[in-house]
């Protein structure tokens, strides 16, 4: 154990001004990106709540924490994107600074994934449990908030099942798949998700 927060102490002092300027440009645009994908969001809902899936959709907003923290590879990463992709957001949705609230939830749930494996594995099944857990706090929130105890066991099944797997597709997935994207293309040399795998 004393080896563990020895090494985490070690990761944390390695991340770089440039890594942390990268990340939050980065989430500043993906802040605006969400503020777009809330009109797709409010078009799509009137549909996919009549079978109880309007957070089919929903999935996207959980992108910045696991994108960002496969390119750098560092802790806390998570945290900072989903953040700061949030405080932007709020500024430009009817949400507000309740969107911030989301951010940190959202990339505390990918935060507790990456650092229960030591932040050393950045693979498919990680970017999914960061993103399915990440979905699983961001619905407690919401739980609480709209008070979705008065709905039924099964509604809120069905509501956190289709956020999860909404999470899965556009933070997951997307993730992976644009992050090897980006690493092919050569524009992530300078970020470990290069490194390592030239080695």
């Amino acid at each position: 154990m004393k080896t563990f927060f020895i090494d985490l102490k070690s990761q944390f002092s390695s991340i770089t001004i440039f890594e942390i300027v990268l990340t939050l440009v980065v989430s500043v645009a993906l802040g605006v990106a969400f503020w777009g994908w809330t009109f797709i969001y409010e078009l799509a809902k009137p549909f996919l709540k009549l079978a109880g899936l309007s957070y089919l959709s929903a999935g996207f907003w959980i992108f910045a924490s696991v994108f960002l923290s496969r390119i750098v590879q560092k802790p806390g990463i998570a945290l900072i994107a989903s953040v700061t992709a949030a405080f932007i957001e709020s500024l430009l949705t009817r949400w507000g600074i309740m969107s911030v609230f989301w951010g940190l939830v959202q990339g505390l749930g990918a935060e507790i994934i990456f650092i229960s494996f030591g932040y050393k594995k950045w693979d498919f099944k990680i970017m999914l449990m960061a993103s399915a857990l990440s979905a699983f706090f961001s619905y407690g929130l919401d739980f609480f908030l709209y008070d979705y105890k008065s709905l039924s066991l099964q509604v809120n099944i069905v509501q956190l099942t289709s956020f999860i797997v909404s999470s899965l597709i556009f933070s997951g997935w997307l993730s992976i798949h644009l992050s090897d994207r980006l690493t092919r293309l050569g524009l992530l040399d300078q970020f470990l998700i290069a490194k390592i795998k030239s080695i």
